[in-house]
């Protein structure tokens, strides 16, 4: 798997977030190492988006049912939050079995640039799996579903990094709110498949 030049900067990054205290407003999960989580439900709507294949993709639809989560938001030419973020979703890619429904979403916050063929440029950069699904739309789509999130993007170039652990069908899910390690958001995800 290639790995961008900003992994030592991720590195970095993630090594600062360890001194971050592990809480989770809600149901506990235990040994979590860095990061804040809280838990909220979500009404999300059924929006069309477009995967890195250039094929269209109901949200609630084949794509997230019968899965746990975990998605990400991104920009394919972000050079600040995002590469890191996108190590964090390859870390976590590598670590989960072939066998785990689990489902990996990158969407962008910046559809009117992000063609399918950027997000698969994206998705080949990181090494992506089958499981790790990179998604772009119709700007008024993808901002319903960014809007459904409270991912509040109007400054893409400085915006936080966002991760969501959770499932579709009910709504529920994990929000951090600092960058989490990979390992963190496997526990998150054993928690929700027990």
């Amino acid at each position: 798997m290639k790995r961008p030049a900003l992994v030592l900067a991720g590195a970095l990054a993630l090594a600062l977030t360890a001194y971050a205290i592990a809480e989770i407003r809600g149901p506990k999960i235990a040994g979590l190492s860095t990061g804040t989580f809280q838990t909220e439900r979500l009404a999300l709507p059924d929006v069309e988006l477009i995967d890195a294949a250039a094929q269209p993709q109901r949200f609630k639809g084949a794509l997230t049912q019968g899965h746990v989560v975990v998605i990400n938001f991104n920009y394919t030419t972000c050079d600040t939050i995002c590469p890191l973020g996108n190590v964090v979703m390859a870390d976590l890619d590598a670590m989960l079995g072939p066998e785990r429904a689990v489902r990996l979403l990158s969407i962008t916050i910046d559809p009117a640039r992000d063609t399918p063929d950027r997000m698969r440029a994206a998705a080949e950069e990181f090494g992506a799996s089958a499981r790790w699904r990179w998604l772009t739309g119709n700007p008024g789509e993808v901002k319903r579903l960014l809007a459904a999130f409270d991912a509040d993007y109007a400054n893409i170039v400085l915006h936080d990094p966002m991760f969501l652990v959770g499932r579709v069908e009910d709504g529920r899910f994990y929000r951090s709110l600092s960058m989490p390690e990979a390992g963190d958001l496997k526990k998150i995800i054993d928690a929700m498949d027990s």
